[in-house]
């Protein structure tokens, strides 16, 4: 009864009342011993569905695992609703699916640091008491910022979701001691959202910004004939790609209406879907599965993993990305990774990311795709269009940006590793205002 009360104020109560103040190592001889970082895999590590956000978790947990914070033992945890942070093997995402057990809790010292790696919007509220009390022991959080689109657009969303996720804000509003966003975009949204609605002032959670990798996992153990699951025409036939999950703000109803037009006229070119079935797209999925084009013009992959997709990419004459709202847009930079040329919709955190090989389409409607697709179809072939300096950055790098930020935040010792980037990179995030 007591948790469950607690529970209830933490959730109903102001943020701004309820926050936790993190004990700094220098305040005890706990300091001494050896440090964890605690990475939150909850949902990856019960199933990766290898959506967009997945495979930010998971690329970046396996560069964590290659380089952690100097001193520091990586110590992956999931939890359920129900049952509170355990730890998991670190080689998680090669075994099966780990079960959270009745094991012994995690210790808790002065110095650890727990980050957010996944996105556990719908664990983090259950658990407000026991966190608090993590923090009370010495635990430092940071939490990763995917986007605020569950609560700025929540109409393409199911109701759970949103609500899900505005406790979830509320519950870093108590907890983070810091946030680190996907973009700029991103971490304006979450300032904005801290100070409008939680009511927290300017420098009470601070949040930074990082960029992330482009290239494709190499090691799922795949063959790398992937094009063998489409016709054979698309060895040779042009066809463009539109990659993620199929929800209601991707924009793939107004794509495939763009190109039915194209077809009317003739246009010969492929649409290669790729993406798992998301909510709210029911007349979505039973258009793809009756369309007159399907399996001739039009293709949908629901279950492509990393090495159909990079085949795909290898193989495609460009890349639409219509989403109306996203965090960052893994699309792009992997298109870039590729020396794609991409078509997107004008918003602004494809501005943020994009370079000269994207082009963009303004509105919310196919109409206004029609045109402009017509167009950027007809150059897919110039030598303009093979331009790319769309700035893209290896995981590797972009784990160091997060080293580098947790560094930053928590004062502990620089490792050798962020000399040598420091001394020989002339192009990082730092130096372009990403951080």
């Amino acid at each position: 009864m007591i948790r469950y009360l607690q529970t209830v104020a933490l959730n109903t109560l102001p943020a701004k009342w309820l926050r936790i103040p993190s004990i700094k190592s220098g305040d005890t001889a706990a300091q001494s011993l050896p440090k964890k970082l605690i990475i939150d895999v909850s949902s990856i590590a019960h199933l990766d569905a290898k959506t967009g956000i997945q495979r930010v978790v998971r690329n970046l947990y396996q560069q964590l695992l290659l380089a952690p914070p100097v001193g520091f033992q990586i110590v992956p945890v999931m939890a359920t609703r129900r049952k509170f942070y355990q730890a998991v093997p670190v080689n998680f995402l090669q075994e099966p699916s780990p079960a959270v057990t009745d094991a012994t809790p995690i210790q808790i010292h002065v110095g650890d640091i727990f980050l957010g790696l996944d996105l556990s919007a719908h664990i983090i509220p259950h658990h407000l008491p026991a966190l608090c009390d993590w923090k009370k022991q010495g635990l430092r959080m940071t939490f990763v910022i995917y986007d605020l689109l569950p609560v700025l657009q929540p109409q393409w969303f199911n109701d759970r979701v949103s609500k899900n996720f505005k406790k979830w804000l509320n519950a870093l509003a108590i907890l983070a001691d810091n946030t680190v966003a996907i973009s700029r975009s991103v971490q304006s949204d979450f300032d904005v959202w801290m100070h409008d609605v939680c009511r927290l002032g300017e420098t009470d959670l601070p949040c930074a910004a990082m960029q992330l990798g482009a290239e494709l996992n190499t090691d799922d153990g795949t063959t790398t004939d992937a094009l063998g699951f489409l016709p054979a025409k698309l060895a040779s036939q042009k066809f463009i790609l539109m990659v993620g999950t199929l929800e209601p703000r991707k924009g793939h109803a107004d794509v495939i209406d763009a190109f039915e037009t194209l077809w009317g006229k003739c246009e010969q070119i492929d649409l290669v879907i790729v993406g798992k079935q998301g909510w709210k797209v029911e007349q979505l999925i039973e258009r793809l599965h009756s369309h007159s084009e399907a399996g001739k013009r039009l293709h949908w992959l629901n279950n492509a993993n990393d090495d159909v997709l990079r085949s795909l990419y290898q193989g495609c004459k460009g890349v639409i990305v219509a989403s109306k709202g996203e965090g960052f847009g893994l699309p792009l930079i992997e298109a870039a990774y590729f020396n794609k040329p991409v078509l997107a919709r004008d918003i602004p955190v494809f501005r943020e990311i994009s370079g000269s090989n994207v082009s963009f389409f303004n509105g919310m409607e196919s109409n206004d795709l029609v045109e402009l697709l017509s167009g950027w179809l007809r150059n897919l072939d110039a030598e303009s269009s093979a331009v790319n300096n769309t700035s893209w950055i290896s995981w590797r790098e972009s784990c160091w940006q997060l080293n580098q930020l947790l560094r930053q935040f928590y004062d502990y010792e620089k490792d050798p590793v962020d000399m040598v980037f420091d001394d020989n990179q002339t192009e990082t995030a730092l130096s372009k205002g990403q951080v």
